[in-house]
């Protein structure tokens, strides 16, 4: 029982699972870019979709509804920072075949985004977050922040999470991309955004010599392309700029060691129905493939 634990926890990295090289990158510098892990056709059709279902959540009138209905409703939105023309949208899984689709290609069909998060997590892997960041013209630079906070009791040897970025559109610095400042998953970098932010990056109250030399990437991503980093490390969405929205389907797997009572963060973004299935990356990979095998029956 003691070693299925332990394998249920994943407690260091695997090497031979990390066959693309990925993983070790997120483990040295907290970010890898991974291009072309989505088809062009899919992306497409995720982001009409995503654009539906965001004109279905902001027309529901919940006055209309029966009780019934109010209670069965799911969420749509999460927390999200800098809200001003900015959301997070909640999506579902099973409800929407281009969701099940997108993630067929991203974690079934090509091994190399799945076989980084193993690498990292294992293959109980658990999913955390599934949804899709939009921001439209207008937006604002959010304040560099971390998704996981270090705490006394937290500061984890290997990347505790791993959140998936996909572009569905080219994104271009108008449009107010990612940046992701690498290596930043540490104590003293998480204490000094808790004291200040430096002018590029914060609100420009205070200075940090340590903020100001950092490197960082933007990540202006062609469509299907992914940035795949450690939540623990510093990043920021930009102002939107242009006159286009831009939409990234996100999802974020957890390591199974970490309960959500003693995670050191806001509620996850995911809907209440998936959270309570407590699905593996690998229950996810069924489930799409499953899918996928599905719809090719019925197209022959």
């Amino acid at each position: 029982a003691k070693d299925d634990n332990e394998k249920q926890q994943h407690l260091e990295f695997d090497l031979k699972k990390d066959k693309s090289k990925f993983g070790a990158q997120i483990v040295e510098q907290g970010v890898a870019r991974i291009n072309g892990r989505l088809s062009k056709l899919t992306a497409a059709s995720l982001l009409d979709y995503i654009n539906g279902y965001l004109e279905e959540a902001l027309t529901t009138k919940v006055e209309d509804m029966s009780l019934e209905e109010i209670y069965k409703q799911q969420s749509y939105f999460a927390d999200v920072q800098g809200k001003l023309n900015r959301r997070d949208m909640l999506l579902p899984l099973e409800e929407s075949p281009t969701v099940q689709t997108a993630l067929w290609e991203l974690l079934v069909k090509d091994s190399v985004l799945s076989d980084s998060v193993e690498s990292i997590l294992g293959d109980s892997a658990q999913l955390y977050e599934l949804g899709a960041l939009i921001s439209d013209p207008g937006s604002e630079r959010q304040l560099l922040h971390a998704d996981y906070n270090y705490q006394p009791d937290f500061q984890p040897d290997i990347p505790p999470a791993l959140t998936c970025f996909v572009a569905l559109q080219d994104i271009d610095e108008r449009m107010g991309p990612t940046t992701f400042l690498p290596s930043s998953a540490t104590k003293e970098y998480h204490e000094e955004i808790a004291i200040g932010q430096q002018d590029e990056y914060g609100d420009g109250a205070d200075t940090s010599e340590l903020l100001s030399a950092a490197p960082n990437n933007l990540a202006t991503l062609g469509t299907g392309d992914c940035s795949l980093y450690n939540p623990m490390t510093l990043h920021c969405g930009g102002a939107n700029r242009s006159d286009k929205r831009r939409v990234i389907f996100y999802f974020s797997f957890k390591n199974k060691k970490y309960d959500e009572k003693d995670w050191p963060l806001a509620y996850a973004s995911l809907r209440s129905d998936l959270r309570a299935r407590q699905l593996s990356l690998t229950e996810i990979q069924t489930i799409v493939a499953d899918a996928e095998h599905n719809e090719n029956e019925n197209d022959n």
